[in-house]
């Protein structure tokens, strides 16, 4: 796979985050910190990164490192005119064989409900597509609506619901998923 390191839309630049430095980590730390009330509701990690330190491990070790090995794309996500991070979108998994990738994503607090996300995997389905790969899947609790919007705003179909799949990362209580497609031929 050879994904572009910097992808624009009419709103947002999607970029590799590279190079890592502890400035990057403080910049992203801020929007995790401020959004970590909504964000450990529906992902695991918030609960991990409890300082900038935590941050630029992470950014080192999940980011980087995977974009170096070729096994996962991370992009931050900006807003064009200001240069404000706004969040991530990933291919958090990607199977060459199959053809297929999923996306994973999470947005600050304040940049929610604007269209961003839906722009944003608009733009990486497109990378997807033009990289060879046939389909692209998302992820959701059925619970998360607004991830299902972002899901459903971008032309997904849903294929289905997984049933207790996984366990909520609060509560341990095992918990349904949605699960998107797009095909490159629905573009």
């Amino acid at each position: 796979m050879d994904f572009a390191e910097k992808i624009e839309t009419k709103r947002l630049v999607l970029e590799r985050p590279k190079p890592v430095t502890f400035e990057l980590a403080k910049e992203i730390y801020k929007v995790v910190d401020e959004s970590r009330e909504t964000l450990k509701v529906w992902l695991p990690w918030p609960e991990k990164v409890l300082q900038v330190e935590d941050e630029f491990i992470a950014l080192y070790n999940y980011m980087d490192k995977r974009w170096e090995d070729k096994t996962g794309f991370a992009y931050l996500i900006r807003l064009k005119s200001t240069n404000e991070f706004l969040g991530v979108i990933d291919f958090v998994e990607i199977d060459e064989a199959k053809k297929v990738a999923e996306i994973g994503y999470w947005l600050g607090i304040y940049a929610t409900g604007k269209g961003y996300m839906t722009e944003a995997v608009f733009a990486l389905e497109a990378e997807a597509f033009k990289n060879g790969l046939h389909r692209v899947v998302i992820k959701n609790d059925t619970l998360n609506l607004k991830s299902a919007n972002v899901a459903k705003n971008a032309g997904y179909h849903l294929d289905g619901v997984m049933r207790e799949d996984r366990q909520d990362v609060q509560t341990g209580a095992f918990v349904n998923t949605n699960v998107w497609s797009k095909l490159a031929s629905d573009k």
